[in-house]
């Protein structure tokens, strides 16, 4: 795919100005999303939404319907990155212990159409600035979440990791999906969940027939089956507006969840283990708050 010379353009910019691009690059990264999100949620902060725990609920649910339409989007398209997404040169004053990390965070693999961090800046923000409905006007939280996608989308841009076109088409794919998700789930977390694990199902039958060669595509999709399907049930048993999680609580468990769930997205297990074991996180994280109130 032609990326228009933007990318190549950006490539000569001083390395601190790449190192802070893949810090930023950071805020639509699926461990800072599930964390940020979860944490959110068990908190339940009453002057950020009316309903928090629904609120919470319905934004992690759309976190993994951003997820999951971009297994769905990528594979059905099979755009490669542009050349040299996968390697990075770390700055010359950058100690040399952060090389590995530094590598993790400026580059990228699999398929690059759209950019999956556009779709899902543009899904995780914008369904903030929707649900928030408590924190400033509409107005200025729609421009907020405008502000963090553009950041996002740039930060692709200059690591080096999109052209131009993926970025464009991740944050209209994802504004799309939000639009979609947000009016079928009609403020109820229960459908928004289930639509993420719908969503989930197509990107598990698109990521088995057009990228049988990229099983990590297909354990994307698996965890966000297991994780709709297993946060609904949840939420339909036990869901509700408990009080909120004193940081004590929602702290170590958002870090224990998180992990158990970063384990199974890097754990390059089989779909099915990524379902049964994403419906136990995410569902362990809708029904925490329930569990703590009746005891």
């Amino acid at each position: 795919m032609h990326g228009w010379g933007v990318t190549e353009a950006l490539a000569g910019l001083p390395d601190w100005v790449a190192l802070l691009f893949a810090l930023l690059t950071q805020l639509a990264d699926a461990w800072f999303v599930f964390g940020g999100l979860a944490l959110l949620y068990l908190l339940a902060d009453e002057r950020l939404a009316s309903e928090p725990r629904r609120a919470g609920a319905t934004l992690i649910a759309l976190a993994i319907c951003a997820l999951a339409a971009t297994v769905a989007f990528k594979t059905a398209f099979g755009v490669h990155r542009p050349a040299g997404a996968r390697t990075a040169t770390p700055p010359g004053w950058l100690p040399a212990l952060f090389d590995g990390v530094y590598a993790s965070i400026a580059t990228g693999d699999g398929f690059g159409f759209p950019s999956g961090h556009a779709t899902s800046s543009s899904v995780v923000y914008g369904g903030l600035a929707l649900a928030l409905d408590r924190l400033w006007t509409r107005r200025k939280r729609l421009v907020a979440a405008a502000g963090v996608v553009a950041v996002v989308a740039l930060s692709r841009l200059v690591i080096g990791v999109h052209h131009l076109p993926d970025v464009l088409a991740g944050v209209v794919a994802g504004t799309a999906v939000l639009l979609a998700v947000w009016r079928v789930a009609d403020g109820r977390a229960d459908r928004a969940f289930l639509a993420a694990a719908a969503i989930g199902a197509v990107a598990l039958v698109a990521a088995t027939i057009f990228a049988p060669n990229h099983p990590d595509e297909a354990l994307k999709a698996g965890i966000a089956v297991g994780g709709g399907v297993g946060a609904a049930v949840v939420w339909r048993r036990v869901g509700g507006e408990y009080p909120s999680l004193p940081a004590r609580v929602a702290l170590p468990a958002t870090l224990v969840l998180g992990a158990a769930w970063g384990g199974i997205y890097a754990g390059g297990f089989p779909p099915p283990a990524a379902v049964v074991g994403s419906a136990l996180v995410v569902g362990g994280i809708v029904a925490l708050p329930w569990a703590v109130a009746r005891r």
